[in-house]
């Protein structure tokens, strides 16, 4: 099973919030597409996603994206990302 939960915080506040859920277990090589999905909910363009961050996910079961994550305007401080299935 999935939980991935997904914070924007602008100015030390949470100002969106979104989840991906699927009954599925994790795939290691979907991570991009699972943090895909997540950036429509919140109406983000896709942020790039290297090993590095998918390693950080894996290991710490968090990772946080900031505007050098992104290609796109990105005007929040960071995208929060945590893995609510532990």
């Amino acid at each position: 099973m999935i939980k991935i939960s997904a914070k924007l915080v602008k100015n030390h506040k949470t100002v969106k919030k979104a989840s991906y859920n699927s009954i599925n277990d994790y795939v290691s090589a979907e991570f991009f597409d699972y943090v895909s999905a997540l950036a429509q909910k919140l109406d983000l363009s896709t942020p790039i996603i290297i090993p590095y961050h998918r390693e950080c996910f894996e290991n710490f079961n968090s990772l946080k994206l900031t505007k050098d994550d992104f290609v796109d305007d990105f005007n929040y401080d960071y995208l929060f990302l945590e893995n609510d299935d532990r």
